[in-house]
């Protein structure tokens, strides 16, 4: 904890708070881009299950952000808020921020998946 607290005094935020933060959206992303590359590939070679896979993947990455927000709240002392005025708070907003990222990405791409579970790659 006294490590974190040196980090956040200095100006700078821990590698997994940015993490936590940019997990959801480069997750979202790369389930963009590698099923949108790989429907032509899916459809002729028959295998849908290609495009689930990537799915459950970012998903995986994006609850990784969660997960490590998670781990950050725990060691962030209990008196940190979103106020701003320290900080440590606004280490504690970046979590609390995270976790919300991850989360709203996560279900994002799940929701993104619900198409692909329904129809046909090759329609």
């Amino acid at each position: 904890m006294a490590e974190l607290e040196q980090t956040v005094r200095r100006g700078e935020a821990p590698a997994f708070v940015w993490w936590a933060i940019c997990a959801g959206p480069f997750a979202w992303a790369g389930d963009l881009v590698f099923s949108y590359a790989l429907t032509q590939h899916s459809c002729s070679t028959g295998h849908h299950y290609v495009l689930h896979v990537i799915t459950v993947v970012c998903a995986l990455i994006a609850l990784s952000g969660f997960a490590a927000a998670w781990s950050a709240r725990s060691v962030i002392p209990r008196d940190a808020t979103k106020d701003g005025a320290r900080p440590l708070d606004r280490t504690y907003f970046q979590v609390v921020l995270g976790i919300v990222f991850s989360l709203s990405f996560a279900v994002v791409i799940i929701a993104g998946a619900v198409p692909r579970w329904i129809l046909s790659p090759c329609d």
